[in-house]
């Protein structure tokens, strides 16, 4: 087995746990992940944005295209709306579907942000707003950084990370199960059947 099998098959069982813990104590927003994405839109996505997508994120979107439904990551038309699901990960952050990606792309993780470094590829993951101005991106860059997540946030130069995708999966289903928070965030609660990690 390679390491991009190796990635995708830890970044699998991660994911699994995270499902199985938001179907036993976050039920809506369980109910409200997304279908898969097409192996056909990943592809398109690589090509639109000249980079090569990582085993382990290609593996999760081949299972869910998000942590949310498409209109959870558009910005509400009322205040009547309801409060989105896709947003749980920590700080509020949710994984965007494939088609916000290329519009976070062109933000600040992306390489049209930095123009002293044009072969610089950063795909951005997640975001804790439609804009896409902070979170988290996967350097997609041909390289020892390749695969590896780091953050991002406006007006400031993306931080790179020292551990995969898959990692980072594993370290949200860890807290999870165990009822701790990650880093410097609370633990997670849920409220309305959905989980709030703040």
């Amino acid at each position: 087995m390679n390491d991009d099998q190796v990635q995708a098959e830890f970044a699998l069982a991660a994911w699994t746990r995270i499902e199985t813990w938001l179907r036993q104590h976050a039920p809506r927003t369980f109910e409200r992940l997304p279908a898969p994405a097409a192996q056909d839109d990943i592809r398109a996505l690589e090509q639109e944005l000249d980079l090569t997508v990582p085993a382990d994120v290609r593996a999760f979107y081949l299972v869910r295209n998000g942590t949310g439904p498409a209109s959870d990551f558009d910005w509400p038309v009322s205040g009547d709306d309801p409060q989105p699901t896709g947003y749980f990960l920590p700080g509020g952050e949710g994984i965007g579907p494939l088609d916000m990606l290329s519009v976070w792309f062109n933000g600040p993780a992306g390489a049209e942000g930095l123009d002293d470094q044009p072969h610089q590829r950063h795909l951005p993951v997640s975001a804790g707003d439609p804009d896409g101005f902070y979170g988290l991106y996967t350097d997609c860059t041909p390289g020892g950084g390749y695969g590896l997540i780091g953050s991002y946030g406006e007006a400031e130069i993306p931080s790179p990370g020292e551990e995969t995708f898959a990692a980072y999966l594993t370290q949200l289903a860890d807290a999870l199960w165990a009822g701790r928070g990650l880093e410097d965030t609370a633990a997670p609660h849920v409220a309305d059947g959905r989980l709030v990690w703040d």
